[in-house]
């Protein structure tokens, strides 16, 4: 899956997650949040039995299930869970192709949404697949690893008098949706403090480390393009599209995350402006440090030009010559040196050209 790559960033942790692959317990439990405006509660659920899962479908009246299925990959499984829901074969199919575009698919009794979760785990960002399926009074989403960035939908619904559980499914679907465009303003605000770390380093000191670090997360910027662009798109249709789940009350919730994702694709852009201006600060900052590296050289084989000229000329074996056998000429000649390196440095700094 695009979700196994790992991208080495600066510092964030978004989810506490072991690096390693999920045991078998992760790919047969769900979690089960089930609310209404009077209750609550959550627990746990093996998805290999089959009994479980047809009670799954039996929901109270005026209460909404949300059953998150993390690290699924048997396909027997989850199409007995397709089974009990009515779930089409195609959502199934999806779920189980980890590369799939961001997309949105209506069904005759349910809605389906394809996104990417991205969050940090031990300073790897991680890409993982999301399959959100939206029923009259359901909502399952299905993640490829143990993980995801729902901590603070968990918490909202858990809180007595919460606003969520008066509302059905296709606001908890807003609510997911929002929590995955919120992921991706901290991803991007963990970026740009790189870019500003890297900003002041650059302009410090110049290192051709610097440049490997630019091309770092410029990769990270386009990948994160490329996850939230066709996001835009489905919030787009969920938002202005008539669609028979999703209550006139919600649709202006969709809009706003519709919104948000515009502004994180925006973001995105201007993180991408201001490494392409740092790239070109840090060849600017090396291309000035070489010209005054090549103009202190070129001050000092200037100097040495008519050095040389005089040290040439007395250099020649030549029996008879002016001043050789002056007893004062070895002396004069180095005066004379001295006086014409002396000159020519006060004549470089009085032009400042070092």
């Amino acid at each position: 899956m695009d979700s196994k790559d790992t991208i080495q960033p600066g510092s964030a942790d978004r989810k506490n997650q072991s690096n390693n692959a999920p045991d078998i317990t992760d790919k047969i439990t769900i979690e089960i949040i089930e609310y209404s405006p009077t209750s609550y509660q959550t627990y746990q659920k093996n998805l290999r039995d089959l009994e479980h899962l047809k009670a799954l479908k039996n929901i109270p009246e005026h209460s909404v299930r949300w059953i998150n299925v993390d690290g699924v990959d048997d396909e027997t499984a989850l199409k007995a869970l397709g089974n009990s829901f009515h779930i089409h074969p195609l959502i199934i199919q999806s779920i189980l192709s980890p590369n799939e575009r961001a997309k949105i698919e209506e069904y005759k009794d349910s809605l389906h949404v394809t996104a990417k979760m991205l969050y940090y785990s031990k300073n790897e960002l991680v890409v993982e697949q999301l399959n959100l399926i939206l029923g009259p009074n359901y909502v399952i989403t299905f993640g490829e690893i143990s993980g995801d960035v729902f901590d603070g939908i968990r918490n909202h619904v858990k809180a007595e008098g919460s606003p969520v559980r008066n509302y059905g499914g296709d606001y908890l679907m807003y609510l997911i949706l929002d929590a995955l465009a919120e992921s991706y303003f901290d991803i991007l605000e963990t970026l740009k403090e790189q870019i500003d770390s890297l900003e002041d380093r650059v302009m410090e000191k110049t290192d051709q480390d610097h440049l490997l670090e630019i091309r770092r997360i410029k990769k990270e910027l386009m990948k994160i393009s490329k996850y939230i662009w066709p996001l835009r798109d489905v919030a787009s249709l969920l938002g202005r599209e008539a669609m028979e789940l999703i209550h006139p009350a919600t649709e202006p919730y969709l809009r706003d995350v519709y919104n948000r994702i515009v502004q994180a694709i925006d973001t995105t852009e201007i993180c991408r402006d201001l490494l392409s201006g740092l790239a070109d600060l840090h060849l600017s900052n090396t291309s000035n440090r070489l010209n005054e590296i090549m103009k202190v050289l070129t001050v000092i084989s200037t100097i040495f030009i008519p050095l040389t000229f005089i040290a040439g000329i007395y250099g020649m074996n030549f029996a008879y010559m002016p001043e050789l056998k002056l007893p004062w000429g070895y002396a004069a000649t180095w005066g004379v040196m001295l006086a014409i390196a002396g000159c020519m440095i006060y004549y470089f700094k009085k032009k400042k050209w070092f």
